[in-house]
């Protein structure tokens, strides 16, 4: 396992394995943090936890959980512009896969292993691998997060080089109102978006925003559908595909109504679709 560090305020991309916080692994930028909780975490869940940041804060998220103790409730109010009021249990989250197989919803357990590619300040990229589940055996998320982009990029595949018949595999947003996630919600199924604005929690942590999209320059089959715990899925028919997640936060100043989040999000999507982003693959 490799550790992640600290460069400077300017170099915002960070990604690495916490040992402190039960290895959660995360990765964040200038813009928002992620989470995947690793071997050891009592959180035996494959869903992908979201960190709100208000912008040029130097303090990180990996800071946050390396010494989450010292932190005071960083569940209510933010500690030093970083703020964890994302409810997530064991849905899916931002983008956590959801595989729908054999006539029930199946969840893999926390990553077993991970690789960092490169932490070089502009540009995190790692992989996580997932013990085997079902049928198509290890799963693997292949990560990248630029500075200054509001979406991450995942490949996904999976051992097994082709997909059951009734097996669905794909990205999951939780849109549950129960888990604090209801709001503004846009889906739009030939382009496979879906995108939400959160309702206010309260004053203090504002409206969390949320998106996924499948790679448009990639050949699927999307079906939208709604898993046991009442994510939205886009549900593909291949044992590997390309997925894109990303946040923001109304606090931080940027994105202050639901239709702004939604264009942000159309407009993202229509920028790799162009192949303008060639780069980024």
């Amino acid at each position: 396992m490799a550790l992640a560090f600290v460069a400077s305020v300017e170099a915002v991309c960070h990604c690495g394995v916490v040992p402190e916080r039960e290895n959660d692994f995360f990765w964040e930028n200038d813009k928002f943090g992620m989470r995947a909780y690793g071997p050891g975490n009592y959180h035996v869940w494959s869903g992908l936890d979201l960190f709100n940041k208000m912008p040029g804060t130097a303090f990180t998220c990996g800071d946050l959980l390396r010494n989450s103790s010292k932190c005071g409730n960083w569940h209510i109010a933010p500690y030093k512009g970083v703020l964890d009021n994302y409810t997530m249990c064991a849905s899916r989250g931002l983008g956590g896969v959801a595989l729908f197989g054999d006539g029930e919803w199946k969840t893999y357990q926390t990553w077993e292993k991970c690789e960092i590619v490169t932490d070089s300040g502009d540009l995190c990229e790692f992989k996580l691998v997932y013990p085997a589940f079902s049928s198509l055996g290890r799963m693997t998320y292949h990560i990248t997060l630029r500075k200054g982009e509001r979406f991450f990029r995942n490949h996904v595949s999976f051992e097994s080089p082709s997909l059951p018949e009734a097996f669905r595999p794909g990205p999951g947003l939780d849109v549950d109102p129960k888990r604090g996630h209801g709001g503004n919600l846009r889906e739009d199924a030939s382009l496979g978006i879906i995108s939400l604005f959160e309702d206010a929690k309260s004053e203090s942590e504002g409206s969390t925003m949320t998106a996924i999209f499948v790679d448009p320059n990639e050949e699927h089959e999307i079906e939208l559908v709604t898993d046991h715990l009442n994510c939205r899925v886009l549900a593909v028919r291949k044992p590997s595909f390309t997925y894109w997640a990303g946040a923001a936060w109304s606090k931080a100043g940027e994105i202050a109504t639901a239709e702004q989040w939604h264009k942000e999000v159309l407009s993202f999507w229509k920028s790799i679709a162009s192949g303008k982003n060639a780069e980024r693959k």
